[in-house]
């Protein structure tokens, strides 16, 4: 089980009542069960070591203590309260103190379940911005054709302290033509369906190729400039990044530098697989619009149908049918200054034929505007579950720094 180790401050012992240890010790069993995560309390070297610091204010008379012990380490500072014994009180005092000396901080105060909920959100936050510092990802041929969607590599570093390594298309290809793929239970369930045989065995050819390539540099992400390989393996890469998503390697398609980015924040912060999609027909009236992409995930669809890619008819790509649910809409750059993220709902799957071949309709109770006024590019993530205050959070921590 994960832990997080708190720093526990009480008042002193001849003004306060000498139940406060055992209580504050069963509230923090409390919130260990409510958040799937062993909190205990834990000496100043551990703690001090963690991204995440946060204080467990147990009762009053803490204000003086606090501001002996918080030099031990950087902020922000997360003040966890309890509900009883003037916890909040000497919260309140403690944030004034640090307000005042130019230092962030946060309450947290409320029932033992919304506590538990605001803790998990810091956490995955922080876990996310360390994973994403530590990786290295790949454009297997950056974008060409699409002019707003290369990131700045300097920036990249810089901000999300992410590597990116730049291959040529034509080491794919080389790898394609060297055959092979690892059999897992996708390949398997593919090669099962009936679909035209030569044409997955390309698909799944492409998959080996590409797997073979995150493996030999390392990367942790990457995107592929997919159109290129319709005139030279005739196929596309539309089922290799499907499966590829499955795997937990976030995978973008016609060398989105961006998209690749955002896809990873959204797929480690949510631990969901995120399709990358077009805005494709948009309804201001009613604050609606119809994603679709060729390059779903393949553990994504609660079903799915095989057909070919949409603007080529060669390869093979999925049709995915999506129950009616929550879904997160996101776009980030790479200043970690800009970004888009909106809570919505999947209306229904769509199965027209003139758009690519997942289609998602769905509406965004915040309206559609900056989708015509100042969008982040073409292509934006989604995945299943509401994630905007996760994501909120996400670019608060960036922006403490």
């Amino acid at each position: 089980m994960e832990r997080l180790g708190v720093y526990q401050i009480l008042g002193p012992t001849n003004c306060n009542d000498p139940h406060i240890p055992d209580y504050c010790a069963d509230y923090l069993r409390q919130l260990s069960q409510a958040m799937g995560v062993e909190v205990y309390a834990a000496g100043r070297e551990d703690f001090a070591a963690q991204d995440v610091h946060v204080f467990f204010i147990g009762s009053g008379g803490t204000a003086a203590p606090f501001s002996q012990v918080c030099g031990c380490v950087d902020g922000p500072y997360v003040l966890l309260t309890v509900p009883a014994y003037n916890s909040l009180a000497a919260s309140m005092e403690i944030l004034s103190y640090l307000q005042r000396n130019g230092k962030q901080g946060e309450i947290i105060h409320g029932t033992v379940e919304e506590n538990a909920r605001r803790l998990l959100a810091i956490l995955r936050a922080a876990k996310a911005r360390k994973a994403i510092a530590s990786m290295r990802m790949g454009a297997i041929g950056e974008a060409i054709t699409l002019v707003a969607s290369c990131a700045d590599h300097a920036t990249l570093k810089q901000r999300f302290g992410a590597d990116l390594v730049v291959l040529e298309v034509q080491e794919l290809v080389d790898e394609y033509h060297k055959g092979g793929y690892p059999e897992n239970e996708y390949t398997r369930a593919l090669k099962a369906s009936g679909y035209d045989p030569v044409e997955m065995e390309k698909a799944l050819n492409v998959y080996g190729a590409a797997k073979r390539l995150v493996e030999k540099y390392g990367l942790q992400a990457m995107t592929l400039r997919c159109f290129d390989l319709l005139g030279s393996i005739g196929t596309t890469g539309c089922l290799a990044l499907a499966i590829l998503n499955a795997e937990g390697i976030p995978a973008a398609c016609e060398g989105d530098t961006r998209s690749m980015l955002a896809m990873t924040v959204l797929y480690q912060l949510t631990g969901q697989p995120v399709f990358m999609a077009n805005p494709s027909q948009l309804d201001r009236h009613n604050s609606e619009m119809i994603f679709a992409h060729c390059t779903l995930p393949i553990n994504m669809p609660d079903s799915y149908e095989l057909t070919t890619h949409f603007e080529s008819g060669l390869g093979v790509a999925l049709a995915g049918e999506l129950a009616p649910g929550p879904i997160t809409i996101f776009k980030c750059d790479e200043t970690m200054e800009r970004y888009y993220v909106q809570d919505a709902e999947l209306v229904a799957s769509l199965h027209r034929d003139d758009l690519c071949r997942t289609q998602l309709h769905i509406r965004l109770p915040q309206g559609t505007d900056y989708f015509v006024t100042a969008p982040i590019s073409n292509h934006h993530m989604i995945c299943r579950g509401h994630w905007a205050d996760l994501v909120e959070e996400f670019f608060k921590q960036a922006k403490s720094e």
